[in-house]
């Protein structure tokens, strides 16, 4: 066990047993995708429970891109931009459920949450809760411990204004995931950061309360920020228009997404389905008029 408190939290929290269909489904995903050494589960079913009229959200954790199974130009694009994500379904004991299955090797997995990584798309996703549904061995399982701890430390350092102080946690985590949202083309609005806080707050002051014995050195700085927010745009145009593409009936699933969270409705055309690289330029930019995305 590790002698890390960080680290060992977030064991205990990835070691949580998950329901059947949970298992049913992550069984369906590594079907399609070769080399797979872990499956992560998180996002708003790992908090609510799946559901038939929700998308799970699952990570492939994998050896490399090579053995994937996917094309040339899609393996090239998830080492240059992971993750790669697939629209899935499969059969459970729940009925059919639907899921979101992103690719990413363990070793771009590790580097990504870690403090190496300036912006925040992965250490921010995976200071939060998630379940190690599948992993192929317990070196692989104290990897993904190890990432996860770097992750929160990574999110703490830099989202922190200064020193973290006893008893804090209700305005930290809430201040830095919203940091976190501007940096991306989010389609969620500002109150978003302080449901997935008191979604799970006391988990979140547990964790705090780790990160501030731990002696976290802040970096957060406004100018960071300022290049992050800049960074985070374009690389979110480009992850939707790959999104947009590699998709099956992607256009209709980027837009479905956008309504979910926003309520801005756009109708696709049908050139633009049958066309998405094409599209998906044009109507990012639709989205963000309409106010998709904040």
């Amino acid at each position: 066990m590790s002698t890390d408190p960080i680290q060992a939290f977030m064991t205990a929290e990835l070691d949580r047993t998950v329901e059947p269909a949970t298992m049913a489904l992550a069984e369906a995903a590594m079907a399609r995708v070769g080399g797979v050494r872990a499956v992560l589960f998180y996002g708003s079913c790992l908090r609510d429970g799946l559901a038939t009229d929700a998308v799970a959200d699952l990570y492939l954790l994998t050896d490399g891109y090579k053995s994937t199974g996917q094309a040339p130009w899609a393996r090239m694009a998830n080492g240059l931009l992971a993750p790669n994500v697939f629209y899935m379904e499969a059969e459970t004991p729940l009925g059919q459920i639907a899921a979101k299955a992103a690719i990413v090797s363990v070793d771009d997995f590790v580097r990504l949450t870690g403090p190496k990584t300036f912006h925040s798309y992965f250490w921010a996703r995976f200071t939060q809760p998630a379940a190690v549904v599948w992993a192929n061995g317990q070196d692989t399982r104290q990897a993904l411990a190890r990432a996860f701890a770097a992750a929160a430390r990574t999110f703490a350092a830099e989202t922190a204004e200064g020193p973290l102080a006893p008893g804090a946690s209700d305005q930290f985590w809430p201040v830095g995931f919203q940091k976190t949202y501007a940096s991306e083309l989010r389609a969620e609005g500002p109150e978003r950061a302080e449901i997935l806080y008191r979604a799970d707050a006391d988990r979140y002051r547990a964790l705090y309360d780790l990160l501030q014995a731990d002696g976290v050195e802040p970096l957060s700085a406004p100018r960071r920020w300022r290049l992050r927010r800049m960074q985070g745009k374009f690389l979110s145009v480009a992850r939707l228009a790959k999104a947009i593409f590699t998709f099956e009936n992607g256009v209709d699933y980027v837009l479905w997404k956008v309504k979910r969270h926003s309520g801005v409705h756009i109708e696709a055309k049908p050139w633009q389905r049958r066309f998405p690289l094409i599209a998906a330029p044009g109507l990012a930019f639709k989205v963000w008029r309409a106010g998709g995305f904040r």
